[in-house]
């Protein structure tokens, strides 16, 4: 209802300050013109009245013809303003209810990690899978660090990544290890992965690890 309030006030608006100028050019500030004319057609004789008030009717009906078109151009100029702003209404109310679901979904995305990932111990976490995959784990370490601030997780969800370094592993047993980690459903990913060598045999490798995941003190 306020668009509609919106468009009548401004016709009206139009419409006052189009009269008004059209009187002021007519009569002049004070009637000025009125009166000056009044006295010049009672000083004409009467043919001379005749044929002035003949160009007066015709005059008065140029004149209205010029305020209905100004009238109805006016109304048709407002009528497109009205439409435009119930397009750019309609398009905020679908992009309103876009933002809604999306944001449903975002929560639903937060809450999922913060369960799976709510205070979770990661060094006895990775030492009970190491002891079901007989994995020696050595030198591992933890470090959290904020997520950049134009992620919307931000404020909820921490990141952490976790090193280990495991001596004298088979590529399957460190593969079996990795997978395991993976697929815990704990959203750790590894990052990175530095296989070496050993001497004196082709079966046994050192290796080092970085694990990405996620975290909340909630």
């Amino acid at each position: 209802m306020s668009v509609v309030a919106n468009f009548t006030d401004k016709l009206k608006s139009q419409l006052q300050i189009s009269l008004g100028m059209a009187k002021k050019q007519l009569f002049g500030t004070n009637n000025e013109k009125l009166d000056f004319l009044m006295d010049s057609f009672y000083k004409l004789s009467p043919n001379q009245r005749t044929g002035v008030l003949a160009g007066g009717i015709a005059g008065i009906f140029l004149v209205v013809v010029i305020i209905f078109g100004l009238y109805f151009s006016l109304v048709n100029g407002l009528k497109s303003d009205l439409s435009q702003s119930f397009a750019a209404l309609h398009e905020l109310q679908s992009k309103k209810a876009m933002y809604e679901q999306e944001n449903r979904n975002f929560e639903k995305l937060a809450d999922m990690l913060e369960r799976k990932t709510k205070q979770v111990s990661l060094k006895p976490f990775f030492e009970k899978i190491a002891n079901e995959q007989s994995v020696t784990l050595e030198g591992l370490s933890d470090s959290q660090s904020p997520l950049p601030a134009d992620n919307p997780l931000s404020e909820r969800i921490k990141e952490v990544r976790v090193e280990m370094r495991m001596p004298n592993i088979s590529i399957p047993r460190l593969l079996g290890f990795l997978v395991e980690v993976e697929k815990s459903n704990k959203y750790l990913r590894v990052q990175d992965l530095q296989i070496r060598a050993r001497y004196g045999t082709k079966l046994y490798f050192d290796a080092q690890s970085k694990v990405r995941g996620y975290d909340s003190d909630k």
